[in-house]
């Protein structure tokens, strides 16, 4: 375990903070949770690395929550938001991680020349089979011979088990100047802080909803921002918003989602909440 570099810095000085490896089930990717000492970076040390590709093949891609989620009009609501926080609305878009399409779907309506590229090929087939203009790739493989204006990451960078790569090559195939869009969950937040307060006292379960489901790397805005400054983007706005229980994801019952929803609005008066959506430009 020692000899495990950090995935934003490359130290191999990190500590165990939880061993969730008995976790499993659905599309879980069991593990040790560990941080880097020297970036505070929390990331996943897979029991099995292959978990990760295996948790987004066919099981995934029929669960019916998944084109829910991923097509539902909250989803469609939410990625308009994150499209008129862009500026203007032209140019070429590429949605990474883009599973049914619904963003580049989105965009599109906005008037970006929109694509999208996602590694789960039952979901690509689908997009497709909706007239969408998606491949079956990995993002690093990407090479533009015209680059692109807008990219964006919506839920997608926490499942990445080398994010550097990821925003490198995102900066590659982006204009100077263009735009990188992030959205992933904030592991500052306050929900985040009652969940390990809560496993100190032997509760377990808020620990292992939050750490022990398919997420490898677990930001928060202080290393999400460090790692779009390492990938050479500058960061041009960041929001902070609650968990938004409208968005249909996996079944919460009517106790945690009361419970959640308390604490995320008792940390909004000090910026600790669950989602943050970080706009960020490519330096030359």
């Amino acid at each position: 375990m020692n000899n495990i570099p950090c995935p934003l810095c490359q130290s191999a000085d990190h500590r165990l903070v939880f061993d969730l490896r008995h976790v499993t089930g659905g599309h879980r990717v069991p593990g040790q949770i560990l941080c880097c000492q020297s970036c505070g970076f929390w990331f996943k040390q897979p029991s099995n690395r292959d978990r990760i590709r295996e948790a987004y093949e066919d099981d995934y891609a029929a669960d019916p929550m998944t084109e829910t989620y991923m097509l539902s009009e909250p989803t469609r609501t939410f990625f308009r938001k994150v499209i008129a926080g862009i500026g203007p609305r032209h140019g070429r878009l590429l949605d990474i991680g883009t599973g049914l399409g619904t963003f580049v779907e989105e965009a599109q309506k906005a008037g970006y020349d929109a694509q999208g590229v996602d590694l789960c090929a039952p979901l690509v087939k689908k997009a497709q089979a909706r007239g969408l203009n998606v491949q079956c790739k990995p993002a690093e493989e990407l090479h533009s011979a015209e680059p692109f204006d807008v990219i964006t990451m919506m839920d997608i960078i926490e499942h990445v088990p080398e994010p550097l790569k990821l925003l490198a090559a995102a900066r590659r195939i982006l204009k100077p100047g263009g735009e990188l869009v992030v959205y992933t969950p904030n592991h500052r937040a306050a929900v985040v802080l009652l969940a390990k307060l809560l496993r100190r006292v032997g509760v377990g379960f808020a620990v292992e909803e939050i750490f022990g489901g398919n997420h490898v790397g677990f930001f928060d805005d202080q290393t999400l921002l460090s790692a779009m400054n390492k990938a050479g983007f500058a960061l041009r706005k960041m929001q902070l918003f609650p968990y938004d229980p409208s968005r249909p994801g996996q079944p919460v019952s009517p106790v945690s989602l009361a419970a959640v929803t308390a604490v995320e609005q008792l940390g909004k008066p000090f910026h600790r909440m669950f989602r943050m959506l970080a706009y960020a430009q490519s330096q030359p």
